[in-house]
């Protein structure tokens, strides 16, 4: 899937970036960390399923690779569909399995041989929101809290992206929070669990 409006040469500098920021309402940074805490799932698993489905209303269906902050591994390849394709307790648990698979790579084998792999996306929770890592990623993800509410920093490479598409991803990802955030429940990481045993 060709996650970009257009084609840029080489990877982006930090020069090439360009940020638009989105804060998601109090209520619906609410109901993240309640769906998290009820689902067993981490805010970044929801967070990053979330992503995917943005994705899907915003530019299509396909599959994305994304860089986590912090886990030096392979990139987590991101399925963006609809709910239709796949309903939102498989989307989460799909994004909790290949999280911790990555967690747990890094822990057995460290780094992997293609350390310097970059994903289409890099997608970063809880920082300081100092900037953007200017890795070489056509778009960065940056959630943080600030002043009760979730922000999300989107840096954007902008000879790859028109504005415009960068601000639909940011106006659909709350619905697809919401759709998510709606279906989550308990069961999703046991039931996950047990699919695995």
């Amino acid at each position: 899937m060709q996650l970009t409006d257009y084609d840029a040469e080489g990877r982006p500098a930090r020069d090439d970036l360009a940020l638009h920021s989105a804060p998601l309402s109090e209520v619906l940074t609410q109901e993240l960390d309640g769906a998290a805490a009820a689902s067993g799932l981490t805010a970044e698993e929801v967070l990053l399923a979330a992503l995917g489905r943005t994705i899907d209303r915003t530019i299509g269906d396909g599959i994305v690779t994304v860089d986590l902050a912090g886990v030096d591994a392979q990139p987590v390849v991101l399925t963006c569909t609809s709910p239709a394709v796949l309903p939102a307790v498989e989307m989460l648990a799909g994004v909790h399995h290949a999280v911790a698979a990555l967690r747990l790579h890094r822990a057995v084998h460290g780094l992997p041989v293609d350390a310097a792999a970059v994903g289409d996306v890099l997608f970063t929770v809880d920082g300081a929101g100092l900037g953007p890592v200017a890795a070489g990623h056509a778009l960065e993800v940056h959630a943080r809290r600030c002043g009760g509410v979730l922000v999300l920093d989107w840096w954007y490479d902008a000879r790859a992206f028109e504005p415009y598409t960068v601000e639909e991803l940011s106006e659909q990802f709350p619905l697809a929070l919401v759709e998510l955030t709606s279906e989550a429940c308990a069961p999703i990481v046991a039931r996950a669990e047990l699919a695995m045993a």
